[in-house]
């Protein structure tokens, strides 16, 4: 049986500690424990990037790996954390009212994009004027709930200590990590990329996000609005609203001006009343050119990265984290543009 050591607990390593443990092998995961952004998100799966009417990225292979995944981690964790949801997307443009309107008709949208409607709420902002329609096959994975089932199962079956990885303890040469030898060794650090002195040629970007819980009893409880951010029922009238984009900051600090944007976002689609109940913030990994990196170090046989998802894991860590595992197990090609070659190529 193989060893693997997976180094941290958010979407990715739990998401490849489960494929790996499907396989057969042995996993320890180390997590720290520190800035869940794993935890905090909204976890929300959206088939579209809005802008130019786009389908995200291979989201026709993410999207039933996803479900295929969520439900069998419900089935064996005996909960239920994901969910179908209708996301109505309020026009920001007549540019992106029309590419909505060509697209949607299109064999490739058809499950996607619905026909834009007249719709009437009484507490949307009289100012979107451009109408809206709806996201089809967009899910939402209650995300502090799932991982908590996750680790939850991993310490059942003693995979996981909640530990800092201390690097002094690794030895790249034997893959002895505090006097145990492991197979393999993958840095799922998310945004503690930077403090582990291994893959030092991957630029993992910190972007921060901040996000508000709110009460109000005026807004829809069966419909998530999206307009330069959303705003989500999570049940009991309570809604997430976000999310912040903060380039190169790598504090969990919430900020006045973090709450002056999300409040924008609120006033942008909904005219009702709310209350603010919480703020939190959390720190995204993010690539530069909006890929995951995988692979093998090119020196340190053994050594594997998986990261970078940003503001897309709960849809792309499902497969993701197989098609690693088979890289790491059978050697399987990963998918070009998420090689860490990428970052070697020119030293």
């Amino acid at each position: 049986m193989k060893k693997h050591l997976i180094i941290g607990g958010g979407v990715a390593g739990v998401s490849l500690a489960w494929q790996l443990l499907k396989k057969g092998h042995f996993v320890l995961l180390i997590d720290n424990m520190q800035n869940k952004s794993s935890s905090i998100a909204a976890g929300m799966i959206n088939p579209i990037v809005f802008r130019r009417v786009t389908k995200s990225w291979r989201v026709d292979e993410f999207l039933p790996a996803a479900e295929a995944f969520y439900k069998e981690v419900e089935l064996a964790t005996e909960s239920q954390f994901f969910n179908s949801i209708k996301i109505r997307r309020f026009f920001a443009s007549q540019q992106e009212k029309k590419y909505w309107n060509k697209k949607q008709g299109e064999e490739q949208f058809k499950k996607y994009l619905s026909p834009e409607e007249i719709y009437n709420h009484e507490f949307t902002n009289p100012l979107n004027l451009l109408g809206s329609a709806i996201v089809k096959n967009a899910f939402r994975v209650n995300a502090p709930h799932f991982m908590k089932q996750m680790h939850n199962l991993f310490e059942v079956n003693n995979s996981l200590k909640y530990e800092s990885f201390d690097h002094t303890k690794l030895d790249p040469d034997t893959m002895i990590y505090n006097g145990k030898k492991y197979d393999s060794v993958i840095f799922c650090c998310g945004s503690d990329h930077s403090s582990i002195p291994h893959f030092n040629s991957v630029q993992i970007q910190h972007t921060k996000g901040q996000i508000l819980t709110i009460k109000a009893r005026q807004m829809p409880k069966e419909e998530t609005w999206n307009k330069k951010g959303f705003i989500l029922p999570i049940g009991s009238n309570s809604y997430m609203v976000g999310a912040t984009i903060e380039r190169n900051i790598n504090d969990t600090i919430v900020t006045e001006e973090g709450r002056k944007e999300l409040l924008k976002v609120i006033n942008g689609l909904y005219s009702g009343s709310h209350e603010i109940i919480h703020q939190v913030a959390g720190i995204r990994p993010t690539v530069y050119d909006r890929r995951p990196v995988m692979g093998e170090h090119p020196k340190h046989k053994g050594f594997y990265i998986f990261n970078g998802l940003g503001t897309k894991g709960y849809l792309m860590a499902p497969l993701l984290a197989k098609e690693m595992t088979d890289f790491i197990i059978e050697a399987k090609d990963l998918h070009a543009e998420v090689q860490l070659s990428r970052f070697y190529k020119n030293k």
